[in-house]
């Protein structure tokens, strides 16, 4: 007999639709999906039935089932990075924790204004290192009011529960200092451990959001 809560770190990543951005622990032997508002993974779709598919654990993985009998597949063991598409909504299947980071950083839109001209006013250049050595970014310029958070909208946006839509903003003052300011987030911004809602930043400073460190490093102007 199974187990009522299962202990194997799967979860469903929704890559597009009204939820884009969230992450679904499957924690429970059967998920239900669909329309209905007591579905374990409610999707506000007319597209989507009132009760659509499950995911279910099984002894050889978990196991997609169509509870509708209107899709191509009736049942399918999933396989780690599987794409599922339900009406509007599109998710990605992970089968552990260690199938992929908790937290991707990236500097989305950003990379279109590395080459933009600096600013005359500035005597130094501001720069996001990321520590976590599994991100595809490894720095990145901070601009003007840099957005941070769980957001696909945010300029750096990080894939992790523990973080806000829109955690925190990097604003550059008129006399080219930098300071971070703390959205009312749920979990709070760290600056050298330190709980903050407003702080100047300093050279070699260490932020922290959600699981996130990032280093805080100025650099002249070349």
């Amino acid at each position: 007999m199974l187990p009522e809560q299962t202990q194997q770190g799967a979860y469903l990543v929704i890559q597009r639709g009204s939820l884009v951005g969230k992450r679904v622990e499957l924690w429970k032997n059967c998920t239900t999906i669909g329309r209905r508002r007591d579905s374990d993974i409610f999707l506000e779709d007319i597209a989507v039935h009132r009760k659509q598919a499950s995911i279910i654990y099984t002894s050889m993985g978990y196991v997609l089932r169509d509870d509708h009998g209107s899709r191509p597949v009736t049942e399918q063991l999933l396989n780690s990075g599987d794409q599922l598409l339900f009406g509007n909504t599109q998710m990605t299947f992970y089968a552990s924790e260690g199938t992929k980071p908790f937290q991707l950083p990236s500097s989305r839109g950003r990379e279109l204004l590395i080459g933009k001209a600096p600013d005359p006013s500035s005597s130094s250049i501001a720069r996001l290192q990321f520590t976590n050595p599994q991100s595809s970014v490894r720095s990145v310029e901070v601009l003007l009011d840099m957005t941070i958070g769980r957001s696909r909208e945010c300029d750096i946006f990080l894939e992790d529960l523990t973080v806000s839509r829109l955690h925190a903003t990097i604003k550059e003052s008129a006399h080219g200092e930098y300071e971070i300011v703390d959205n009312r987030s749920a979990t709070g911004t760290f600056v050298n451990g330190h709980p903050v809602k407003c702080h100047r930043l300093q050279e070699g400073d260490i932020i922290q959001i959600g699981n996130t460190k990032f280093n805080f490093r100025l650099a002249p102007h070349s």
